[in-house]
Formats: structure tokens, sequence, C-alpha cells
């Protein structure tokens, strides 16, 4: 990461310190933040924030908690206090044995662990080797245990920070620690800044908080005197202008301005979500899914590769957008039930989860399918003695991605769950490219739409895939296989006559019986994005048993550029591998109608940085479904980043607020008003707001600061006691 040569180099990080990692604050203009003027007014508010409780709080009775032995007791308010939801506090401390406690605490971790039925469990590793760094790392200071100061809650509950800064040793300014975070979490921006700073000599390290404390409150008692600018401006002069910049925002696209040394509510919004982290209802979504999942297969969850098939492949659609088609296949009938209900009807019921996430393993998006089906006479002695499949599709651009599948049986109370790491290739720069080689069964005539394409449909066609894995044919039986070709976009008619040589050469290694046919495929059929989609049937007939490999090898006679693909298979005398029946997605479409993939596809992009690629396709997803909240935000968000306050004007206008709206969004949402000259709109805003969320403390304040600007005196007052008692309450309430 680059310095910004244009400002004073940062303090070097104190070398003492083993444990300290090199940190370079971003370079301001690399995060091209446009002054944004506030009113004075709300930096004169001052509120008792959210997380000034460090502690945590349980709205559980005194009576309660003593009732507890001590064992249970501590672990409850010591080990698990910044991870253990509300709802599972209340109903451990009401168990009535150790037996029921012990065998709750064992299912809290289970829930947690990330390798289901592992003899291991890395979440409640990680938890206690964080509390044991806490306990040896902070509260030395004042004899406090580590896992209680602020430095110790933020370490718990969010782990090592990606990059670290100490600044100890500068004259005019308090010590102060600065951690950066990568951030995985649904609820919380993806990077964000957490500021540390000494307010007393040998006191303890306090979190920061831009609104409540200021730049004044990090320098020293003399310098503060002169205000809140003066003392940005010492910071700015004496540490330079990223860390100067974190003391008004922690979130780094967030605007700030910088000339009057105010910024919004949002960094303190934020520090009260990582207070409130463990009942957030993203953290509590991903703990039902967990749990959910563990319910429904009785903890008995199978490890993929003896049972289950995953075929992967990615595909460009006519839209040239990359796809990853995916099949879940079973390897046997018996590992899926069908059952009979009072009746006498059959029918199945499945699950499909699949999570996608960067190499890192920090979670871009989740897709979820339930399949719950009647089946009739004919379908149930159809399929009843052939192995089940799944087939579906993810919206991915190119990059690399690490996607885990699930496939649960809630009759048989079992999933089946692999991991695999895939790459989705770019367009080549020159050349050709070559997809995988993909075996099928059957090809049909499917209309492509605008919307989605099918898994597995290439053009108009579709194919029923067979899997690529343990290939097996019976002697005589053919192999059938596609593939794709990818290269530069061009007019096909520029092409001409010209072809493409495809040379298929199949033999058992070693044995020298080789066998080579060649077409030639004409540029013509390429589409214009630059791809072109061939099938293949070789007949096995006169293959002796053994296992095969295939080479395709595809040549431009012009260029004489080549691109190659193999297949491995095997030849048998009978049949080993029990027919399939598979079910198609039968969520894609709709999904596809409320932009659910465009959002998805959007998350990819954001993840990787393409911020304006993700534009795009936010704006997509919330063309076809502006009542989605996710996307709404998350494009209110993009676009308030780039200071485009009049696009979030449009989004509002589009689409109001509503009681599921986060406080961010209607914060940002307020300030864009304001920005484009209609302060009395960001009033109405937030007055309809503090109905819908009437215990938001940062809401009423923000309100406040509005009433102050329009003359309002009255109004602003009151404004600012109900945010102040609010903020009071929530702090030791803990919520």
């Amino acid at each position: 990461m680059l310095r910004n040569s244009s400002q004073p180099a940062l303090p070097s990080l104190d070398e003492g310190n083993p444990l300290a990692l090199e940190f370079l604050v971003m370079p301001f203009a690399q995060l091209d933040p446009a002054p944004m003027l506030r009113s004075a007014f709300r930096w004169s508010l001052t509120f008792v924030l959210v997380l000034c409780s460090l502690v945590s709080a349980f709205a559980v009775s005194k009576k309660d908690m003593q009732n507890l032995p001590p064992h249970y007791r501590d672990w409850l308010t010591k080990e698990v206090n910044y991870i253990i939801t509300e709802d599972e506090a209340q109903a451990f401390v009401h168990l009535s044995t150790d037996i029921e406690r012990d065998n709750f605490i064992n299912r809290f971790w289970d829930i947690r662990n990330p390798e289901p039925n592992s003899p291991s469990n890395s979440y409640k590793d990680e938890i206690y080797k964080r509390i044991a760094y806490a306990n040896q790392w902070f509260g030395h200071e004042s004899g406090t245990p580590g896992w209680m100061t602020d430095m110790g809650r933020i370490y718990i509950t969010l782990g090592e920070p990606k990059q670290r800064q100490k600044l100890l040793s500068s004259a005019n300014e308090r010590p102060m620690e600065i951690w950066f975070y990568d951030n995985g979490n649904g609820a919380l921006p993806a990077f964000f800044y957490i500021l540390f700073y000494q307010r007393e000599v040998g006191g303890e390290f306090r979190l920061y908080s831009p609104y409540m404390d200021g730049p004044e409150r990090l320098v020293t008692s003399y310098q503060a005197e002169s205000g809140r600018t003066q003392a940005w401006r010492i910071l700015d002069h004496d540490l330079g202008r990223e860390v100067s910049r974190i003391t008004l925002s922690l979130i780094p696209n967030e605007p700030v301005d910088t000339e009057n040394a105010t910024s919004s509510l949002q960094s303190d919004v934020m520090l009260g979500t990582i207070k409130g982290l463990k009942d957030n209802p993203w953290t509590k979504s991903q703990l039902e899914q967990r749990r959910r999942l563990m319910e429904d297969v009785s903890h008995n969850i199978v490890l993929a590769d003896e049972f289950l098939h995953v075929q992967t492949i990615p595909l460009r659609d006519e839209r040239n957008n990359t796809n990853l088609h995916y099949l879940l296949r079973l390897k046997r009938p018996e590992d899926f039930a069908i059952a009979q209900d009072k009746d006498n009807r059959r029918y199945y019921s499945a699950e499909i989860t699949v999570r996608v996430s960067t190499p890192e393993k920090k979670l871009i998006f989740t897709q979820e399918r339930t399949l719950n089906k009647f089946l009739t006479q004919d379908e149930f002695d159809r399929d009843k003695n052939r192995v089940f499949g799944f087939e579906g599709v993810l919206p991915l651009p190119p990059g690399k991605y690490s996607i885990e599948f699930v496939l649960s049986n809630k009759l048989k109370k079992t999933a089946y769950r692999s991991e695999k790491e895939v790459i989705i290739p770019d367009t080549p720069a020159t050349g050709m490219r070559l997809s995988d080689i993909v075996p099928f069964t059957e090809a049909t005539a499917s209309p492509s739409n605008d919307l989605m394409v099918l898994p597995f449909q290439v053009a108009s066609v579709r194919f029923t895939p067979g899997v690529a894995q343990d290939l097996s044919l019976v002697q005589g039986q053919p192999l059938m296989f596609f593939y794709q070709i990818w290269t530069q976009p061009r007019d096909a008619k520029l092409y001409g006559d010209e072809v493409l040589t495809a040379e298929y050469a199949y033999g058992r290694m070693g044995l020298h019986d080789t066998k080579n046919i060649s077409d030639d495929l004409k540029k013509s059929q390429f589409d214009t994005n630059g791809s072109m989609v061939n099938g293949k049937k070789i007949d096995t007939g006169e293959l002796s048993p053994g296992n095969y490999r295939l080479s395709v090898t595809v040549t431009d006679p012009v260029s004489h550029e080549k691109a190659f693909a193999t297949l491995a298979f095997r030849i048998v005398t009978s049949s080993v591998t029990p027919d399939s029946w598979d079910v198609v997605d039968p969520e894609l479409l709709n999904l596809a109608r409320q932009g659910v993939f465009d959002y998805e596809r959007a998350q990819c992009f954001l993840s990787s940085g393409n911020a304006a690629a993700g534009a795009a396709w936010l704006q997509s997803a919330f063309q076809k479904n502006p009542a989605d909240e996710a996307v709404r935000s998350t494009l209110v968000d993009s676009y308030f980043s780039k200071q485009e306050f009049k696009q979030v004007v449009a989004v509002y206008k589009r689409s109001p607020i509503t009681a599921k709206t986060n406080e961010n969004t209607i914060l940002r949402i307020a300030e864009s008003f304001d920005k484009v000259g209609e302060p009395a709109k960001s009033v109405e805003i937030l007055e309809s707001a503090v109905n819908l969320k009437p215990q938001s403390g940062p809401l009423y304040l923000s309100l406040a600061g509005y009433y102050q600007r329009l003359g309002n005196a009255q109004k602003a007052t009151q404004m600012e006691q109900k945010g102040r008692s609010l903020v009071g309450n929530n702090a030791q309430t803990g919520s």
C-alpha cells in the first residue's frame, strides 16, 4: 500500500512489540473523501455513546445469575459474554441441572463450529485464544482483567485486526493505537478502523468515538482549549492526513468535512453495532441457519467425497456474463429418502445451501433452496432406484472463490457437504480458452431468456450433465460431451469462411491405442461476445475396457494459436453407475425477476474492489425490486461513498424507508437531501424514522441538528434531550 507522499510520514510502529503488525493507513487521496459541510451544532451535542459500558450486560435477573454454580456463571459472564445472544443467555440461566447446562454448552459450540462433526472446533479454539491474548496483553495499566477492557472486548468480538499502528511518543497527542479490520460480517462495513486512546497517564486505552470524543480528546489539555478544529489541525500536522481523517470517521469511504473537523453519526452507529453484534439480526440469522441444519440432520453431517459428486463449470451467457453452473449428485440411490404421508402420497424434502466466499473465507453471499415435492406413482416407480441430483447456477464474475455446497436430506436427517476452490476465468486478452469438458446424457432445445440462464444451458441448448468424476461408460455407450470456446468479442460476419480445427485424441495411457478424429468449426458460430459452444459424440463400441484419457485441442489455422482441455473416463463391460434424476433449481427464474442474482453478482464485484461494476449491478437489482432492503441499503452506501447525493435522493423517492431500514441508510438519505438543498425534507424523513425506530438515539440527535439549522431551537433541544436519554439508557442496559 503506497503512502501519500504529499502528507507527513506516519510515525513508526513500536518495534519492541513482536505482535505489532506493519500498518500503513490508506492514503487519503485514495479514499477520495470530498469535503462535506456539516452544521457545527451537531458537534456541540454531547452524549453518552452506546459503547461506554464494556462489560456485557444481560437482561437476566440478579437472582437467576446468583443461582448459577460459579463455574457456569464464569462461563456466561467471562468467557462467552461477548458472543452469546440474549435469548441464549436467558435460556441458560433457567436450566435446572448441570447435565442440562453441559448439554447446552456443547450445543452452543457445535452450532458455531465451522466444521460440523469435526473432532475439533476451530471457532471455540479461536475464542479462547482471543480471551487468553486479551488477558495477557491488555489491562496492565489499571490491573483490570484484559477481557474487560475496551481493547479486550473489541479483540474478542472481532478477532485480530488486519493491521495495527501504535502512536505513543508524540509531544502534542495522547498515546493512541489504531486497528484496521477487513471485515466479513454482513452487519458491518467491509473495511473500518477502531481507534483507542489513553486519556489519563497510566490509564487504560479507551475506545474512541468520532462524534462524542472528537479530535480535542486526542491532544493534550492545553492544545484542546483551542477547540475541535484547531485540535484536528494539530493532529493533521503531527500525524498526517490519514490518521487525522480517522479521527473524524472510522469508515474509509465516509465523506467528512476536514475544513471544520466535523463528521456524521455513521461511525458511531457502527460502534453501536459492534457492541450489539451478538444480537444483531445478521448474526442471529447465521446462527439460525446453522441451528436449523443441525436440527434437520440430527448432527449427522457427512463429508461429501464418499457420497456426493460435485461438478462445476464456468460458462459465459449471451449477455457476456460468467456464471458457475453446478451439479450436486449423490452416488447411491439409498442415500436419498422418499417418504409416504398418511394419505399414501410419496414425497421428498431436501435443502440446498451454497455459501460463496473469497479465497480468504470472507462470506460474499449465501444461496438457500428448499425442495419439497409430491411424486406421482409413475414418478416414484421411475426414480426410486435412481440417484438424486440438483442443478443450479451461481452468478459469479471472473475471480477466485471458495464455495461450500451442502445437500441436506431432511427425511434421512443427513447432510452431505463439500468445499471447492473455483476460478472463474476472464476473457483471454489474446488467443482462445476452452472451458472444462462436460459429459452429458441429453441435449434439448431451450429458448434463452433475458433474466438468467438455466443450469447447464448454453445459447439455446440445455444439457443434462453427467459427472466428470469417475465417469464410466458401458462398452458401446456413446461418449457425449460439450465445451465452450472463449475468445475476444468480434462481429462474427467478419470471420467470413474462416474455421477452427478441433482435434480429439483418446486412448489408454501407455498402450499405444490412441484414436484421433477432427472437426472443422466455423468461426461465424461465435456470438458477438466471442463465445461458441461445441458438442461431440464419440462411439465407444470398439474400445476395450480400461481407463481412457480424452484430449481436445482447438487450433486456429490462421494464427496457429491453440487451446486445450482433457477428460478422463472408463470403459466397463457392465453398468456400475445407476441412472440419475436431477431437480433443476425451481426458484431460479422467479429470483432472477426479483433481482436476486444481480445483487449476488454485485456483491462479488464489491468484494473484489470493483465498485463501478458493483454499483451497476446494484442499480439493476434495485430496478427489479425496489422493496429489497439489502439492495437499497447497499446501493445507498455505494452512491453516498462517491458523494452522488442526487442518486441517493432518487433511490429514496422510489423506495421510502421502512421499519426494517437500518440507521446508517436513514442517516445517509437525510444527509443527501441536505446536500441537495432540502434540509426540510431531511427533517421529514427523520421524523418518520423516529416513529418507526423510537429507540434510536442517533436518529433523534441527527434530527436535532437539522431543527437547529432550520431555526427551531425548541424542537432541537427536545430532540437532543430525547436522543441523549436513549443513548444513555442503551449504554446502561448494554443494548
